[in-house]
């Protein structure tokens, strides 16, 4: 419930303050005097960027602040929660707007995102437009209302969310599709290039082990030879480098007495003996261990042919690289086939969610169509309680889809709405068919029409603030009688700030604003007075008549003292 609104720096209102009691608020005055500023400030505080945004003073910041009564709205506090926001029965906010054009929003006084107290608007404010009348005609606005009616928010916003997840699911599942078809002939030379090399089942510096041995087996026969002609030369032969060595050693020990420098020579001469001898004997166990082995050398020979063979054809330097190939191969197919997974899991539950979808979809049908019946008597019977009193009133729900229909033609034709098409059907006058509303409805009935939809809406909803903006187009005499009537019954269980040029609506309100243009020195100024009942009954005398007068002023205290 709104209990405050403030203006500042707003088009033709410098300043003002205005505090609402409870019931009905009306807003009346001579045409062009800004009744609709009002409204067009709630509007902004709410997020709403489609009212003027022209400040008073050009240099200022426009300042907008409403403060409501929350106690008895659950739907707010509950939405509050679970932003995080502290819960009081006291709700204040707040937009401000820099001459540049940026907007500020608060909420108790902190800061705000635009989004958020765009959220908290449907759950605070039910606004009423003229422009209504044409919504009214579309058959998705009528489904709205139906919604409204059989209460199925929770339901619809279930079925949302499937229906908008299956539509990315199937965007999803074309994209992986794209993939694996573009992946089918890489597969199958990849699958190739791993069996080839897994075949080869290389081993990291196998190539550099089998390079070396290649090179002594087929060095084999000349270093067996060139071992045994070395140890023969050393030791082997009659005049042996052995032999001779030892010979020197012996003349030369004769003199080692005599000469003492001959000692040490001699001692050198005996370490190369022994060297001599120990190579002599490593020589001849060289020639003796080596084996001529020409089987295995064609099997090295035919490996190393491989592995180069490996290396050219995969543009490798070694076998290092050729093993990280491998590996990377084997994670690449295993990558192609988990796709091939995904793509079935995938196509799994996009087969479970269309069921589920279905599911729902058939629950909204049989809420939808319940609900219709009782709606349309129920609209039937306050419409007629408008001045229309042969009114009939049908509403006709007609399933969009067939049976076993594919899931692609089944999101093409519904919507996230559902699966059904509503259309209002309506007969004024005794005798003539039930049609659309666009074909039979005028301005005067449509407004009727819908002021009974807000009223029979109304008894469902949480404690709202119901802004009617001259919802009394096209109608007066006694059927203005009649929704003076309606709007007073909703103002028994809502808020309700109504611009009207009809008296007898104004005389129903407990409070009236009259709004009034004042000439200033710069620019003209509107100004918000709360009339006291001898005001009030003048404002009423001109809105009867248009002029003051004592026939009119009578009239006023009669509709005054009827609406008491």
């Amino acid at each position: 419930m709104l209990t405050e609104l403030y203006i500042q720096n707003y088009l033709f209102v410098p300043q003002e303050r205005i505090e609402f009691g409870p019931g009905m608020t009306v807003l009346t005055g001579e045409t062009g005097a800004g009744k609709s500023i009002l409204v067009g400030a709630i509007a902004l505080i709410f997020g709403d960027n489609s009212s003027a945004l022209e400040p008073y003073d050009e240099t200022k910041p426009i300042y907008l602040e409403a403060t409501f009564d929350i106690s008895h709205n659950s739907e707010v506090q509950s939405f509050l929660q679970q932003q995080g926001q502290e819960i009081d029965s006291e709700l204040t906010l707040a937009r401000e707007i820099k001459p540049a054009g940026k907007s500020t929003y608060f909420l108790n006084g902190r800061k705000v995102s635009a989004s958020l107290l765009r959220e908290l608007k449907p759950l605070m404010i039910d606004f009423h437009h003229q422009r209504d009348q044409q919504r009214l005609l579309s058959n998705a606005y009528q489904l709205q209302l139906l919604d409204l009616y059989a209460q199925n928010s929770s339901l619809k916003k279930e079925y949302a969310q499937i229906y908008h997840s299956l539509k990315s699911a199937l965007k999803e599942l074309e994209k992986l599709k794209e993939e694996e078809e573009k992946n089918r002939q890489l597969k199958e030379l990849y699958q190739y290039q791993f069996s080839e090399l897994e075949k080869a089942n290389l081993k990291m510096g196998e190539d550099g082990e089998l390079q070396k041995e290649f090179e002594l087996l087929s060095n084999a026969q000349e270093l067996i030879e060139t071992a045994s002609s070395a140890y023969f030369t050393l030791y082997e032969s009659e005049d042996s480098i052995h032999s001779r060595l030892a010979q020197v050693i012996n003349s030369l020990s004769s003199y080692s007495s005599i000469y003492p420098r001959i000692a040490p020579i001699l001692e050198n001469l005996k370490d190369c003996l022994e060297q001599i001898s120990a190579s002599a004997s490593d020589l001849n166990d060289i020639s003796q261990s080596i084996n001529l082995n020409p089987q295995r050398l064609q099997e090295i020979q035919l490996r190393l042919d491989e592995i180069n063979s490996l290396l050219y054809k995969h543009r490798a330097k070694n076998i290092a690289e050729l093993l990280e190939l491998f590996q990377q191969r084997e994670g690449q197919i295993n990558a192609m086939e988990d796709l091939s997974a995904t793509i079935k899991a995938l196509e799994n539950s996009i087969q479970q969610d269309y069921e589920n979808l279905k599911e729902l979809g058939e629950k909204l049908t049989k809420s939808r169509q319940k609900a219709a019946d009782s709606l349309a008597k129920e609209l039937q019977e306050n419409i007629r309680l408008l001045s229309i009193p042969d009114a009939l009133f049908k509403i006709n729900i007609d399933k969009k889809t067939i049976e076993n229909m594919l899931l692609e033609q089944y999101l093409s034709v519904c919507s996230d709405e559902g699966e059904d098409n509503c259309q209002f059907l309506f007969s004024a006058n005794r005798g003539t068919d039930l049609k659309p509303l666009s074909a039979v409805a005028s301005g005067g009935e449509l407004s009727r029409i819908l002021l009974a939809i807000k009223k029979v809406l109304s008894e469902r909803m949480e404690e709202k603030l119901i802004i009617l903006d001259e919802i009394d187009a096209g109608i007066g005499g006694k059927t203005a009688d009649y929704v003076a009537q309606f709007i007073y019954q909703l103002a028994q269980h809502h808020r309700i700030i109504c611009i009207t040029h009809l008296a007898q609506i104004a005389a129903i309100a407990n409070e009236q604003l009259a709004l009034q243009k004042v000439p200033a020195k710069h620019k003209n100024v509107i100004r918000i007075i709360s009339l006291e009942p001898q005001q009030r009954k003048q404002e009423l005398a001109r809105m009867l008549a248009g002029d003051i007068s004592e026939i009119s002023l009578k009239h006023a205290e009669e509709l005054m003292t009827k609406y008491k």
